[in-house]
């Protein structure tokens, strides 16, 4: 499995910590709907329709805590499809049981229990599945409740019904996009510590580039001592020896330039795509353990706060006079673009301080904080 995969398992399985919670809420809606039903019931129009959908409602619920979580993913796509099956037939049986035209007080209550248990889903699929499946759920009580109203006064109640009905999904929606955010920044943040720790960190997928390189020399080294290569070596072989010199060098070169920053940013599956840093001089290895903290933290709260296509960050450290004998002045710029300031997470600012005094200009979707920080003369390379 790559570091992408096991990052991606990592924090899906934080998000599924929350089903249990989940579950609980979901069954919290149904028994609220169950207990509406026991009171508002007896005016349903067709009650046996009624008491059919919340024993329905009820069984789906059930099953939902016996059957384990899906692990695979066609199973968990017929899972959803079999749930989404489920909420179709208590929805219309709950339709059907209060259908009655005429400025009545009766509403489909068990559609609340439905919302509970697409909201149960939250968890299992992508944020789209559930909006997709909530939005038609909507129109479907927007429709029928609709065609239900003799005149506009009384389509108020009906419509503050469909949102209450629709809610506890899109709360969900929001709630698991929050968690996932930060279960990824903390695993983004544990997986950075060994590159932050360090001048020039040589970083995890470089370090797995030099092992397939230190095996490949190992193996050479191995077949001339054991006389399976003769010298003089052959020229196909001396081409591999020169190769693999050849890039082990430029793995040194490339160690000098290639800070800690560097290596935490192009390890980052949301950083990389959309982040640029121009410090040629490797001067961020001078920066102590706690403003790597933080300008890795506000690095990834500026790109966290927006979608990732929408974002891009240029990163520029340059050196600035030299405030005494053993310190030296960092400037360090930030410009982020597609990146409104009122969208910016307030820990971002928090996480500036910790590198340094800074200043920030912003327009519609643009930010630059510049950054003034004194560092060690003699961590400085």
């Amino acid at each position: 499995m790559s570091r992408l995969d096991a990052r991606a398992t990592h924090v899906y399985t934080g998000v599924s910590s929350l089903r249990i919670g989940t579950m609980v809420i979901a069954d919290a809606l149904v028994a609220a709907s169950t207990i509406r039903f026991a009171v508002f019931g007896r005016f349903y129009p067709m009650v046996w329709f009624g008491v059919a959908a919340v024993v329905f409602l009820i069984v789906v619920a059930a099953l939902m805590w016996v059957m384990p979580a899906p692990r695979e993913a066609p199973t968990e796509q017929g899972r959803f499809a079999g749930l989404l099956v489920a909420c179709g037939i208590v929805t219309a049986l709950d339709l059907i049981g209060s259908w009655s035209p005429g400025a009545t007080t009766v509403f489909p209550v068990t559609c609340v229990g439905v919302g509970g248990l697409l909201f149960a889903a939250v968890t299992t699929r992508p944020p789209r599945d559930i909006l997709v499946a909530t939005g038609g759920f909507a129109v479907i009580l927007f429709v029928v409740l609709g065609l239900q109203v003799p005149d506009p006064l009384s389509a108020a109640p009906r419509v503050a019904f469909v949102i209450i009905a629709c809610a506890a999904p899109l709360v969900g929606v929001s709630l698991v996009r929050s968690f996932r955010s930060i279960v990824q920044y903390h695993s983004e943040i544990a997986q950075t510590q060994s590159t932050t720790s360090s001048d020039s960190a040589v970083g995890m997928l470089a370090s797995e580039e030099l092992e397939r390189l230190d095996f490949a020399a190992e193996q050479l080294l191995d077949d001339v001592a054991a006389g399976r290569a003769e010298l003089p070596l052959d020229e196909a072989t001396a081409a591999r020896a020169s190769a693999l010199a050849t890039q082990l060098r430029l793995h040194l070169v490339e160690d000098r330039r290639q800070t800690w920053l560097h290596h935490a940013v192009t390890e980052s599956a949301l950083l990389d795509p959309v982040t640029r840093i121009d410090d040629p001089d490797g001067l961020a290895a001078s920066l102590s353990a706690r403003q790597r903290d933080g300008l890795f933290s506000a690095i990834w709260l500026l790109v966290g706060s927006v979608p990732r296509p929408a974002a891009a960050l240029v990163i520029r450290i340059v050196r600035g006079a030299d405030a005494g004998p053993h310190v030296h002045s960092l400037q360090i710029r930030l410009e982020a673009t597609g990146i409104p300031r009122r969208q910016v997470d307030p820990a971002a600012w928090q996480a500036i301080r910790r590198v340094g005094r800074y200043t920030e200009t912003g327009q519609s979707a643009m930010v630059r904080i510049e950054v003034d920080c004194l560092v060690d003369a003699t961590a400085d390379r």
